[in-house]
């Protein structure tokens, strides 16, 4: 098995044929797999093992649920600010206030919450992530 480098995407990195994670709670979702894994199977499957079929059987429900919240949290910030500029306002500013939000607070607010959520998952409380009900 070679140890050759090749992109994935803008994000990933492709490296002994099979995903490294993209941030902490990947890893952590990856650890869990491993040990729910090496219990199925009755041995330890290790690192490489658990890796590959995570990548193989749950990155993309997993990849795909995380964007799908984060543009649900970033919907909620839009529609108060929407609502805040036309309490302000005084009228319903609609589509002006939403590009607003977009051009004065929206790539700070997606840094903000990739550093918030980078080793943990944004999930309401008592909520569990069954990805495989994803």
């Amino acid at each position: 098995m070679s140890a050759l480098i090749t992109t994935c995407s803008s994000e990933t990195v492709v490296l002994a044929d099979y995903c490294v994670p993209r941030n902490e709670a990947e890893r952590l979702h990856i650890e869990a797999h491993k040990y729910f894994l090496s219990q199925k199977r009755g041995y330890d499957v290790g690192w490489d093992g658990a890796a590959a079929d995570w990548f193989e059987r749950y990155a993309q429900r997993y990849r795909e649920w995380r964007q799908r919240r984060m543009l649900e949290r970033q919907a909620e910030q839009i529609y108060k600010h929407k609502f805040l500029r036309s309490m302000e306002e005084q009228r319903d500013l609609g589509m002006t206030a939403k590009f607003e939000w977009v051009s004065l607070y929206a790539a700070s607010w997606r840094e903000w919450y990739e550093r918030e959520f980078y080793d943990h998952d944004d999930l309401n409380e008592g909520e569990v992530l069954d990805l495989d009900r994803l």
